[in-house]
This record gives C-alpha cells, sequence and structure tokens, in this order.
C-alpha cells in the first residue's frame, strides 16, 4: 500500500524497509505489491524515490517534509486555515476552470444571484458634488460586476473609489478656474486703476448703469413667457457686473455714445460743464502717469495719442 492510500483512508502506517508494513499479515516489502516503491528508509523518514513518486514538479514542494509527521501536520493544519469545516474548502478557478468550479467560487464569494441584487448609494458629499446617480451607467456596473463575480463590498469599494475619484478631479479643476478667474479680475482691475484713477468707483457705476440702460430688453421666450436676456446673463454669471473688462468695454460705449455725463437724461446730447471739466481732468491725470512713465517719448505711446483725441472732442463739446 502507498502512502496516499493511507492517507486516504485517515491513518499513516509504519512502512519501513524491511517492516512488515503495520498492516498486520504482509509481505516484507511493506504489504504493496510487487514493484511498489518504498517511502520511508529504516530511520522512519521519506526515502528520494517518495520525493519523486508525484513528478518532478512536486519534488521540491514535497522536499520540504523529512517524514510522515510533518506531512500529516502541514495536511491538518492547511485545513484548519482554510476553514472551520475543510469540505467547504473553495478551489479558485482560473481561465480554464469549469462552470461548476466558477459557479462555487462565485457564491462562497458572495457574489449576489442576480446583478439586480447590488446595491449602491453615493455618500452625502459626494451626492452634493456630482448630483444623482445615471441609472444606465448604474445597470452598465452592475452586469460588469457580475460578470467580474464582485461581491456586495466588491461592488461597493470600486464605486466608491471611483466617485471620490471624479469628485476630487472635479475639485481640482475647479479650483484652477477660480485661480485663473481671480487672475484675470486682479489684471483688468489694476488697469482700470492704472488709467482712471480716483475715478474707477464713478466710472465703474455708469458704465453699468449704461449696460442696464441699452441692454434691458424682453424676448418672448418658448413658453410664451417674456424673458430679460440681461437678468439671464447676470444669473449664469452673477461675477459679470464686476468684471473690469466689460466695464471698460461699456465704458468706451457711452464714451462715443455721448452717453457720459448726460443732463438730465434728455435726448439733447448735451454734456453738463462740470462733466466736461471733469472728463479733461482726469485724461489729463492719465496723461501725467504716462509722461511719467516715459518723459522722454511718452508723445508717441498709442494710449497718450487716444487720449490727446479724447481731449480734443471734449473741448469742442464746451458750451461757447
Amino acid at each position: 500500500m502507498k502512502l496516499n492510500d493511507y492517507f486516504n483512508r485517515g491513518f499513516l502506517p509504519i512502512y519501513c524497509e524491511g517492516d512488515d508494513g503495520g498492516g498486520g499479515g504482509g509481505d516484507p516489502s511493506g504489504g504493496g505489491s510487487e514493484g511498489d516503491v518504498s517511502v520511508l528508509d529504516s530511520g522512519g523518514s521519506f526515502t528520494k524515490e517518495f520525493y519523486g513518486s508525484h513528478g518532478e514538479e512536486n519534488r521540491e514542494y514535497l522536499s520540504r517534509y523529512k517524514a510522515p509527521s510533518d506531512l500529516a501536520k502541514a495536511n491538518v493544519e492547511l485545513r484548519k486555515k482554510f476553514s472551520k469545516n475543510p469540505d467547504t474548502m473553495i478551489e479558485i478557478p482560473s481561465d480554464t476552470s469549469g462552470d461548476d468550479v466558477k459557479a462555487a467560487w462565485a457564491k462562497a464569494h458572495g457574489r449576489p444571484e442576480t446583478q439586480d441584487l447590488y446595491e449602491y448609494s453615493l455618500s452625502d458629499d459626494n451626492a452634493t458634488k456630482l448630483g444623482p446617480l445615471n441609472d444606465d451607467k448604474m445597470a452598465a456596473f452592475r452586469e460588469f460586476g457580475h460578470k467580474k463575480n464582485w461581491s456586495q463590498q466588491d461592488f461597493k469599494d470600486v464605486l466608491d473609489f471611483y466617485h471620490t475619484s471624479v469628485s476630487a478631479d472635479n475639485d481640482a479643476f475647479s479650483a484652477e478656474l477660480k485661480e485663473s478667474a481671480d487672475q484675470r479680475f486682479e489684471a483688468g482691475t489694476a488697469i482700470l486703476e492704472g488709467q482712471w484713477l480716483e475715478g474707477t468707483d464713478e466710472r465703474t457705476k455708469a458704465a453699468l448703469a449704461h449696460l442696464q440702460k441699452y441692454g434691458e430688453i424682453e424676448v418672448k421666450g418658448a413658453n410664451g413667457e417674456m424673458v430679460n436676456p440681461l437678468e439671464k446673463l447676470f444669473e449664469e454669471s452673477p461675477n459679470l457686473k464686476q468684471s473690469p473688462w466689460l466695464t471698460m468695454i461699456m465704458d468706451s460705449m457711452a464714451q462715443k455714445m455721448g452717453e457720459a455725463g448726460r443732463v438730465g437724461g434728455g435726448d439733447s446730447g448735451a454734456l453738463s460743464l462740470d462733466s466736461i471739466n471733469s472728463q479733461i481732468t482726469e485724461i489729463r491725470n492719465q496723461q501725467a502717469v504716462i509722461r511719467t512713465a516715459n518723459p522722454v517719448n511718452f508723445k508717441g505711446n498709442p494710449q497718450f495719442k487716444e487720449l490727446e483725441g479724447r481731449l480734443k472732442q471734449l473741448y469742442q463739446k464746451k458750451p461757447a
């Protein structure tokens, strides 16, 4: 009888060379048939023949065991390690495993019987940042997870990781957009304050008033209700009212249309003398800044030339 046969029967033999095999009444070869290989030497240790008896690919693994007691102990510990009940040990499937092996492993791993049994909900933080889950995408995730034999915990862990990563990316992108917007705002404000000096606040208010005067229109929406496009624009972009770039555009339009400092809001287009003198003083101040920055060639500065043209127009508008 070979060692494996004893293992299958649940006990170990005293199986040494010259012994009767411990089976009672066997022949001196160990109780086996002619041609059996003795696996124990006279000292009770495995022989070289034993280590090669299960193929060369297993020789190195078997060589760690010196005697039957070592092999028995390892076998018992392994069964205890994998399960309290050794009969419930499941084979881990490979690409070549049969459907029955894969199904048994999926069940033991905790995969739901059907994909629609997977449950998932966003954390409060991610729900606020990402909005509601997409039903079509969740159905695709459930199908994918079921094919991959995911347990309910696997399903939750993967989706938590995905949504947390997306939320973090969105936060980083929003921070970059805000930083870029702040930089543009600061650059525009610096230009305004550099050109308009102490008249910046008043001129900004006048530019916004000009926008509201000519931008306040109503159009009929798809549902038949009247819509104010300017209000909608400010709803979409609340910071637009404070945009220095828009302020410059509207101020330029107001100047060209003769709206800045208009008296009484009438249609005559006449400017008050005080308004003209105020604008002249402001332009002179802007020119002074340019002269200070380039005292040698300030007249070659395009902005200085533009200011000169505006001065000439203002002097022409002065009442006689």
